[in-house]
C-alpha cells in the first residue's frame, strides 16, 4: 500500500498478487477520494524470474543494510508504475550522520533504481541504522521525504557464551566400580553360558583331547596347517583322502 502523503489529495495504492498454473495475477487498487479503478495484470512464469516485490524490496535492503555492504553488479526485476517489468538495481551510498530528533546517528544509504523505459529511471535512497531500521526515504526529484522522527530502542545482540571444553581422561575402568562390577558379572554370565554348552555338548571335549593328544605326539611346526589337515574329515566338502599329507612326509 502507497498512502498519499498530501491530506488535500488523498489517494491510496495498494497491489496484490496471485500464482496461478500459467503464472502470476496482479491487481493494481487506486482509490483517489470516493473513487475506486481497479487494474488487472498477468505475467507469465518465465517472466517473472529474478521479480522481487516493494515489500521483499524493503527486506532485502534492511539486510543490506545490516550487513553493511551491498555487492556489486546487484539486479532484480521490479515493476514500474505502469506495471511493466524492468531491471532494477542498487548502489552503495556509504555512511554520514544524520539527525534523528536531537540525536546524531550514523546511517548507512543504498540507492535502488528501476530503469523503465517509457517514464525514464526512477532512483530512491534510503538510510538505515546499523539495526536495519529506516531512518529516511526520498524519491530523487520528489519534494516529499520521509525522515524518522525518533531514535527507535536498538535491539542489542546477545553475545553467545562458547561451549565449555573439558578436559578429556583416560578411562580406567578398574578404578570405576560401577564398570568393574558390570566386568564381574558380564565374565561370570559368560563363564555359565560356556559350561552350560559344554554340558550339553560333550562330544566337544573328546574332540577337543584327541587334537591335542596327536598334536603332542606329532609337534608340527606349522600348527595352523595341522590343525587345517586333522579337522578337515569334518567337513561335508572334504573328498576321501588322509588328513595327514604333509605331516606324513618323509625327511630329506
Amino acid at each position: 500500500e502507497h498512502p498519499s502523503p498530501l491530506k488535500d489529495q488523498p489517494l491510496m495504492k495498494k497491489m496484490s498478487m496471485k500464482r496461478d498454473d500459467d503464472g502470476y495475477v496482479v491487481t493494481k487498487e487506486v482509490t483517489s477520494g470516493q473513487n475506486l479503478r481497479l487494474e488487472t495484470f498477468t505475467y507469465k512464469l518465465e517472466e517473472m524470474q529474478g521479480f522481487v516485490s516493494e515489500a521483499s524490496n524493503l527486506v532485502l535492503l534492511r539486510i543490506l543494510a545490516q550487513r553493511n555492504k551491498v555487492p556489486d553488479n546487484i539486479s532484480f526485476l521490479s515493476l514500474d508504475t505502469e506495471m511493466k517489468l524492468f531491471p532494477s538495481t542498487y548502489v552503495d551510498l556509504g555512511h554520514r550522520m544524520m539527525k534523528i530528533g536531537k540525536e546524531e546517528r550514523d546511517v548507512f544509504g543504498i540507492e535502488r533504481t528501476i530503469y523503465a523505459e517509457e517514464n525514464g529511471p526512477m532512483s530512491w535512497q534510503c538510510n538505515f541504522l546499523s539495526d536495519g531500521h529506516l531512518t529516511s526515504r526520498v524519491q530523487v526529484g520528489s519534494p516529499v521525504t520521509m525522515v524518522l522522527t525518533h531514535v527507535p530502542h536498538i535491539k542489542q545482540i546477545d553475545e553467545v557464551d562458547p561451549k565449555p571444553v573439558f578436559e578429556k581422561k583416560a578411562l580406567i575402568w578398574e578404578d570405576d566400580m560401577q564398570l568393574y562390577f558390570k566386568f564381574i558379572d558380564r565374565t561370570e554370565a559368560l563363564k555359565a553360558d560356556y559350561n552350560s554348552y559344554l554340558r550339553h555338548h560333550p562330544e566337544l571335549r573328546a574332540l577337543m583331547a584327541d587334537f591335542l593328544e596327536f598334536l603332542l605326539l606329532r609337534k608340527p611346526q606349522d600348527v595352523v596347517t595341522f590343525a587345517a589337515e586333522y579337522f578337515a574329515p569334518f567337513s561335508k566338502l572334504h573328498t576321501e583322502e588322509s588328513p595327514f599329507l604333509n605331516s606324513n612326509k618323509s625327511s630329506p
